[in-house]
């Protein structure tokens, strides 16, 4: 795994609508499967065979736009030697277009190895015994190719490894590779082919790592904006670093956590003067920055307004200026802030700017102040009913009221 230390990695939150993949909490509960792992497993009976995997392809929605699905699936009877063996199905992506296997990065959370940026993705499966199985194909986990960076951009060719592992001793598993066999009941690699339009992430740009500590300053003029800098603001921002620098060698680890910590603190150091500007920043980052980091700054800013667990009308308001600064798509930055309401651990005050929580602009028409209050209250009312008991309903609930307390206040309740 030598050439790892020669990974350069450019953190990214792609262009493709959050709104969509804020709902993804699915592909973790049996990658969008119907029905559940337990329900789906069956005794063996003649004819069910060893277990076996395909990829099928499709999109996530009608849409011949919308983004592209590569599901993998599995039948037949799991390698199992005990009752109730707890299992799970971990899969890994790699590019193999070179002779040796590289990593491949992801976009979303939910498919990163926990502390890296690596693609991963887990689905534990219900207890299992010798002779259970799947008797028909069922989905066990999902990889969106649009939301992966591979080494360089073009057509690459791919490949999903999906493993079997015992949870009892699991695989020791970085970077997309086990070390050794223990652990591992059952693997199998499934080709495929995609282009990718953007670049890959050997080939970022020289100002990867100015454009990178440009993302921490804009953070920090965030946390401040509302004069104050919580512990909590602060751990959230020395995680994103640390994520940041974990798939690089230890000598560019360190240029790097120096760069950043540097960053963070001269920004802080500025913010507290009143120097900090925040329009230079994102001026600077316009001129080096592409698309990718740009979106990653914003998505950094939002877990920054989220970290102490409220939504901050000032914070809010700095983050609305940044997007605009930095020429956003302002359809993906309601979805990511949405995102962040939605799950934060305390409830949203009914008082503080309403205007700025709802996402109203200054400069509005009544007119269209009532419109966009009717397509939030439908959005906000369809979370409601799709939530279950619990802190994200109640803050799909606060929207709601604080929605009705603005068509109130613009007379759009006709």
């Amino acid at each position: 795994m030598e050439f790892i230390l020669a990974i350069v990695v450019a953190l990214f939150a792609g262009v493709i609508v959050r709104a969509v993949f804020g709902t993804l909490g699915a592909v973790g509960r049996t990658a969008m499967g119907k029905g559940t792992f337990s329900e789906n497993l069956e005794m063996s009976f003649v004819g069910m065979g060893p277990l076996e995997a395909r990829l099928t392809e499709s999109r996530l929605s009608d849409d011949p736009d919308s983004p592209l699905v590569k599901q993998i699936e599995v039948k037949g009877v799991f390698p199992v030697h005990q009752n109730d063996t707890r299992s799970a199905f971990v899969t890994s992506v790699f590019d193999t277009t070179a002779d040796s296997l590289a990593p491949v990065i992801s976009i979303l959370d939910e498919f990163q190895e926990p502390g890296s940026i690596v693609f991963q993705h887990i689905s534990e499966l219900p207890p299992v015994s010798p002779e259970q199985g799947f008797a028909g194909w069922e989905r066990v986990s999902a990889v969106f190719p649009d939301l992966l960076q591979p080494p360089h951009g073009g057509e690459r060719n791919l490949a999903v490894i999906l493993r079997l592992v015992d949870l009892a001793s699991p695989p020791d598993i970085q970077h997309g590779f086990a070390d050794g066999d223990e652990g591992i009941l059952w693997q199998v690699d499934l080709p495929f082919t995609h282009r990718f339009t953007e670049k890959g992430y050997e080939e970022a740009s020289e100002h990867r790592d100015e454009a990178q500590a440009l993302s921490v300053k804009i953070a920090i003029a965030v946390a401040m904006a509302d004069r104050s800098f919580d512990d909590r603001e602060g751990e959230v921002i020395s995680d994103w670093i640390r994520r940041a620098i974990e798939p690089f060698g230890s000598e560019k680890r360190d240029e790097l956590k120096s760069i950043y910590n540097d960053a963070m603190r001269d920004a802080y150091q500025a913010a507290k003067d009143g120097s900090l500007s925040l329009s230079a920043l994102t001026e600077r980052l316009n001129e080096i920055g592409e698309a990718k980091i740009k979106y990653d700054a914003i998505e950094l800013c939002f877990e920054v307004m989220a970290a102490d667990g409220e939504a901050d009308p000032e914070e809010m308001r700095t983050i609305r200026k940044i997007g605009e600064a930095l020429d956003l798509d302002l359809s993906e930055l309601e979805a990511m802030r949405d995102q962040k309401i939605v799950g934060l651990e305390s409830h949203i005050s009914s008082g503080g700017d309403i205007e700025e929580l709802l996402g109203i602009e200054p400069d509005w028409s009544d007119a269209k102040i009532k419109t966009h209050l009717r397509s939030e209250f439908q959005k906000w009312n369809n979370r409601l009913n799709a939530l279950a008991e619990g802190p994200e309903r109640e803050n799909a609930q606060a929207m709601l009221d604080m929605i009705s307390r603005a068509r109130q206040k613009y007379g759009a309740n006709g």
